[in-house]
């Protein structure tokens, strides 16, 4: 008797760790389910903030670069992180940044691979499509009004 009360306790056991091993499996594919969820939903976050700046040159660029470049399930979350950081930078400075009119603060330039990488898409980008002659130079801000009076000529 005292045998048979021993593989009754013995197979309870089992079976209870059994259905937590898998109630805890179920637990880890729901937190990973969810993980994913939470990735996803930033990215979408980060792509309309990319899209909707409200400086239609930086919505095309950085938009269209966040499109192809950000994907939930190869960008690792630094690189999320630091691309966050370039979103935050205001869009005037941001663009002159890009532009090559004016040179990015360090914490870009040196230290942020996802502002490298789009810095590197939108240069590549303006070589492509436009003459470096029509351009503002460095340290210069594009178009701002006419200068008539100027030696320089034109709007630049």
């Amino acid at each position: 008797m005292a045998v048979t009360k021993k593989k009754a306790a013995l197979s309870t056991f089992s079976r209870v760790s059994s259905s937590s091993l898998s109630s805890s499996s179920f637990s880890n594919n729901n937190y990973d389910e969810e993980k994913e969820e939470h990735r996803k939903r930033l990215i979408n976050k980060t792509l309309y903030r990319a899209k909707q700046r409200g400086f239609l040159e930086l919505d095309v660029v950085v938009g269209e670069w966040a499109e192809r470049n950000l994907n939930a399930k190869t960008t690792s979350d630094s690189f999320l992180t630091q691309f966050a950081k370039v979103l935050e930078e205001e869009n005037p400075d941001l663009y002159s940044y890009l532009t090559g009119q004016s040179e990015a603060p360090k914490y870009l330039r040196e230290e942020n691979e996802a502002y490298k990488a789009l810095k590197a898409h939108v240069m590549k980008f303006l070589d492509e499509k436009s003459d470096e002659k029509t351009r503002a130079k460095f340290g210069k801000e594009w178009v701002r009004g006419w200068n008539d009076g100027s030696s320089e000529g034109g709007n630049q």
